[in-house]
């Protein structure tokens, strides 16, 4: 699913819960002391102009659209498995693929668009990026039977960290995977 749809449809389930909300208050309408009910009706009035603010400034600040019309320099396909992570520039379909990706090194380019491929052969992890100095600079979540598309352009050389952010079991704070970006 497109992210573009995911949106217009966050935006429609936006609208219709607004709508319920009206219908009930209206609905009340009849019930209501007249006393309570300006007060209601300026309360009510709040939360919509306090939600649609909200949404405006933060809708775009989201991350799901940065580099969302370029095309990637690379592909790197990601696949989690406890306690583990396999990366490869070719797909990894199978236990052979996976343990022929492990410990593989992938050098990225600097400035480019690079597309990870994540997906799980197990249960949900976090695939997340940490620049040379540790600072997380993005992440999606790994889960079995779908494949998440993180698209990221690395500004800064350097050896690039990926950690799990997903609690998998007892080895989970040594599941990371390095790769190079020169």
């Amino acid at each position: 699913m497109s992210q573009s749809t995911v949106l217009t449809l966050f935006l429609l389930g936006t609208a219709i819960i607004a709508i319920v909300f009206w219908w009930v208050w209206r609905s009340s309408y009849q019930t209501a002391s007249q006393s309570v009910e300006p007060l209601r009706r300026w309360v009510f009035i709040g939360l919509l102009v306090f939600a649609g603010i909200f949404t405006g400034l933060t809708l775009s600040r989201m991350p799901y659209f940065l580099y969302a019309d370029e095309m990637p320099a690379r592909v790197v396909h990601v696949v989690a498995r406890q306690f583990a992570f396999a990366i490869s520039e070719r797909p990894i379909e199978n236990d052979a693929d996976y343990a022929a990706a492990l410990g593989q090194t992938v050098e990225l380019p600097v400035g480019q668009v690079v597309e990870f491929r994540v997906t799980s052969f197990d249960v949900n992890h976090g695939f997340a990026l940490y620049a040379p100095h540790g600072r997380i600079v993005a992440q999606v979540q790994a889960m079995p039977g779908y494949i998440n598309r993180l698209r990221w352009r690395f500004d800064q050389p350097g050896e690039y960290i990926a950690q799990c952010l997903e609690y998998c079991g007892a080895a989970h704070a040594g599941m990371h995977a390095r790769f190079v970006v020169k």
